[in-house]
């Protein structure tokens, strides 16, 4: 007897011999599955980024095979085929599904895995997903019928008469609760629904529950999951499989675990002979050490996460690349490996990975290879630094009770040396210790909530009315890219109004739209919409809540102007749009600045840069790439005067719709970052730049003159960043810049700003040379015995004298004279005071008992204050200022006289 999830399997003997189940290689499953439905009538459909589509904000990143068709499933209509096949790259590492801690312990868990499904918009039913699964498992792989056993949710007579008439009897057939057999994709809505499960029976007793290997599930579609958690039914039932690749390969292949199929075996081969290689000591079992796991699955992650332009960051989907990137390179420690070595596996990464099934992995190589060798010359700069750090904490003794690493360190090592917490609570556990992670999680309070805002909806009420609008197919034309159009009449789509304590703010879809929305960097426009009744409302922003969606926020000027105006903000009414012109024109300059600078940055730095993110608004374009150094003066200037240059050319701009495959043939870039449709808008500057782009640009680029660049910085390891100016607010710039010249030229008595620098240098070099003579008569009068006594009293036996400074003498003048009275004077505690200031010197090896840091903590007990120091010599700051011999007498002496 056997249990799946709780539920009792009787082992069943077959009567007649089991039947040889096929060995298929990775890459041989993919073809016979893809080639399986499409024969059955199913479009193949190449895989989808690992990034879901950018208004998709319920996912960090595709942790499924049907993310990419969640919109079929809600409106069949609109999908291009009635069914469809694919292989879809899959992510589990950040969100609800994370199985990043659980890889390299586990037979089965991975961060990047492969999905086999087929999916039905309609089209077919259950009784049709079953029998394509169970032809495809008895037929197409030849597994035998006795190791194979099915789950049905409770309640769901259909599926189970089913399954009966595949001719599975009652004891293969196991009814489970809506905890196992009712499917969503996450904590956020979406398709959901009923399923069925298909398990395969591992006959390895060492298991227990885990003897049953689910391998295929079919998913039943009826149900979409508001934002609010509310269920409602899809308008066609629909279906969605799905059967893990590395899972089934590993019971085509006969493999104890996952990692031995032939995807990871080459992999961990590959690792082992770089090891060899380089005189380390190898595992030669067949199956890996946990580290080498950890290596194999964090590299095909890693590769694949960069391919679909996702880059390391301290935020979001970048945050959880660098995590696995730093992951793997800490096991590579811990494997003796003590050098960049992660691209060194990539050729057998791609024996594995065929051009025809993922192309970026070749069209991206260098880039890809760049940012990783980028990362891990970073972190291990500062590797070694964390694990001493680490080390320090195991040998305190303190601590040797609690085995706790304080959360302050625990920050510390993420803060500056770049350990993620989880890195750093599994070399805790490999030491018999513990982080309180919920401490520590306080301490990047700040750091978690911007990475949420990343890729988090901040308000689940908006989300759920810009479902409702995406459901009553609210797709406005967005007509702002004729500046004729700007201001046009439009009619109110859709509307929604949020209302919080007195504050009042409108949501609004208009068709057709001349507003831009948030998107490609690009700000949204800004401006006013008149109603019918005449009065005007502010558009504060723009977004873009889905594919095809724009949704206008309006403020009312006040409370009593929401309440007249209502009847005039409902669906179907008229209203003017006036888009702010000038605002829309400095994004426009700003935005193809952007663009030249990306070929200039390509053409003068002569590497595979990889746009990392931009931000275009009417004063500034900030534009970041991948590069492992700072850029030189010299090249800087080089690519300011390569824009320049190019601007005054006057060239038009070209703009045209294509498909994507031939606008990527046409040589047009496509940024990193960016996922695109089939059909695609090309910004072609002839012969200067030409990329893909949805935004709004000048009709030609003599609006961009002059170009300026103002700063450029790293933003993260192996990541620059550029600031820059350019058309008018260029000129805005340089009028800004230039204004206090000529005042500046006036006191200096220069002629031409030629003469300023050696202007500046003599100024520099006389007040250098003044200060050596303040500093020459400081330290003379430091050494000036004093005309005046100092008070004295005494601390635990030990003389105490106080000196009142003068005023007039600043900081340098008490240090030193502090010093010259500990030296001439060894046998006293010196305390100096001016005002706020309080410094304590003496020589400890005179007066072994104490210490000047103790004396000073000593006086700030009674005296409200902070400050600190060493053994002879302690600085500090006090809350109310001490100026006279009075306030001597009344405020310090009985702070020395307090125990």
């Amino acid at each position: 007897m056997y249990f799946v999830r709780g539920f009792r399997f009787h082992a069943v003997k077959c009567g007649t011999p089991t039947r040889f189940l096929h060995q298929l290689s990775s890459a041989q499953l993919r073809t016979r599955f893809l080639d399986y439905f499409e024969k059955s009538g199913h479009a193949r459909v190449p895989s989808h980024s690992l990034v879901p589509a950018q208004n998709d904000k319920s996912l960090l990143f595709t942790n499924a095979g049907m993310v990419p068709f969640k919109d079929y499933f809600m409106n069949p209509a609109v999908a291009p085929y009635a069914c469809a096949t694919s292989v879809q790259k899959c992510m589990r590492a950040g969100g609800k599904h994370n199985d990043l801690d659980n890889v390299g312990y586990t037979p089965r868990h991975h961060t990047f895995f492969e999905m086999l499904g087929n999916f039905s918009f309609g089209h077919y039913s259950k009784k049709e997903a079953i029998q394509y699964a169970w032809t495809f498992l008895l037929k197409e792989l030849d597994l035998p019928l006795a190791r194979l056993r099915v789950t049905v949710l409770e309640g769901d007579q259909e599926g189970y008469e089913l399954w009966k008439q595949q001719g599975l009897p009652d004891d293969k057939i196991v009814v489970c609760g809506p905890e196992d057999n009712f499917w969503s994709m996450g904590d956020g809505e979406g398709p959901c629904g009923p399923c069925t499960e298909i398990f395969w029976d591992t006959q390895d007793d060492t298991l227990g529950e885990d003897r049953w290997l689910e391998i295929w599930n079919l998913v039943f579609m009826e149900n979409y999951r508001q934002a609010d958690g509310q269920l409602t039914k899809l308008p066609k039932p629909c279906i969605d499989t799905g059967m893990g690749l590395e899972r089934m390969a590993c019971v085509l292949q006969g493999k104890n675990n996952n990692f031995q199929i032939d995807q990871f075996h080459g992999l961990i081969t590959g690792l082992r002979h770089w090891m060899t290689r380089h005189g380390l000591k190898t595992n030669a079992s067949e199956d890996p050490s946990p580290h080498e796991k950890i290596i194999a699955d964090h590299l095909r992650s890693m590769c694949f996460l960069i391919g679909d332009g996702v880059v390391p960051s301290n935020v979001g989907r970048g945050y959880v690349l660098r995590r696995i990137i730093r992951r793997a390179l800490r096991s590579a420690r811990q494997l003796g490996i003590q050098d960049p070595f992660l691209t060194d596996l990539y050729p057998s990464l791609l024996d594995n990975f065929k051009q025809d099934m993922y192309p970026e992995l070749y069209d991206r190589e260098a880039s890809i290879k760049s940012i990783i060798v980028n990362e891990e010359t970073a972190f291990l700069a500062t590797l070694d630094r964390g694990l001493t750090v680490l080390e320090n904490i195991f040998t305190r003794s303190d601590l040797q009770h609690s085995k706790q690493i304080p959360p302050s360190i625990a920050f510390q090592l993420y803060d500056t040396f770049g350990f993620p917490f989880d890195l750093t609570e599994i070399i805790a556990k490999e030491r018999g210790w513990a982080v309180d992670l919920k401490a520590v999680e306080q301490l990047q309070k700040q750091q978690k909530q911007l990475s949420r805002e990343t890729w988090k909806a901040d308000d689940v009420g908006a989300m759920a009315f810009f479902s409702r609008w995406r459901e009553q197919k609210v797709f406005p034309k967005f007509t702002g890219y004729d500046h004729g159009l700007l201001h046009q009449e439009s009619a109110i789509a859709a509307v929604d109004v949020q209302q919080k304590d007195d504050k009042v703010q409108v949501y609004v879809s208009i068709d057709p739209c001349p507003f831009y929305g948030l998107g490609g960097g690009q700000v949204s426009d800004t401006g006013k919409l008149v109603l019918e009744n005449g009065h005007e409302w502010l558009v504060k922003d723009v977004q873009q809540p889905y594919e095809g969606g724009l949704a206008l926020t309006l403020q009312p000027m006040s409370q009593a102007q929401f309440e007249q105006d209502q009847a005039y903000l409902q669906p179907g009414q008229l209203v003017k749009t006036e888009v702010d012109l000038s605002r829309r024109q400095g994004a426009e300059i700003h935005h193809t600045a952007t663009h030249l600078l990306n070929a200039a940055l390509r053409d003068v730095l002569k590497a595979d840069i990889v746009q990392a993110g931009s931000l275009v608004d009417p004063q500034k374009l900030r534009f970041d790439f991948t590069f492992g150094r700072p850029l030189t003066p010299e090249q800087l200037d080089q690519v300011e005067h390569w824009i320049n240059d190019k601007i005054l050319t006057r060239t038009d701009t070209e703009i045209q719709n294509m498909p994507l495959t031939d606008a990527i043939a046409s040589g047009a870039i496509a940024a990193f970052t960016e996922k695109y449709a089939d059909h695609v808008r090309v910004i072609d500057v002839p012969g200067i730049s030409k990329e893909l782009c949805g935004g709004t640009h000048v009709d030609n680029i003599i609006k961009l003159y002059p170009f300026k660049i103002l700063n450029e910085a790293s933003v993260a390891a192996g990541t620059r960043r550029i600031e820059a100016v350019a058309g008018v607010a260029c000129v805005d710039w340089y009028r800004q810049t230039y204004q206090p010249i000529p005042q500046v030229l006036k006191q200096l008595r220069a002629n031409t700003t030629k003469d300023v620098t050696g202007k500046v240098d003599k100024l520099l070099q006389q007040n250098k040379d003044l200060q050596k003579q303040i500093d020459a008569l400081v330290d003379k009068l430091a050494h000036t015995p004093s005309t005046s006594a100092p008070m004295e009293t005494q601390f635990k036996d030990i003389p105490v004298k106080i000196h009142l400074i003068d005023a007039d003498m600043d900081a340098s003048y008490m240090t030193k004279r502090a010093n010259v009275l500990r030296d001439t004077d060894k046998s006293a505690i010196h305390l100096l005071v001016k005002g706020n200031l309080i410094t304590v010197a003496m020589d400890p090896q005179t007066i072994p008992s104490e210490t000047a840091n103790a004396t000073l903590k000593h006086v700030l007990k009674s005296v409200k204050g902070s400050g600190g120091g060493q053994k002879e010599f302690a600085q500090g700051r006090l809350a109310q200022p001490i100026g006279t011999a009075r306030h001597v007498q009344d405020v310090l002496i009985p702070a020395f006289q307090h125990t």
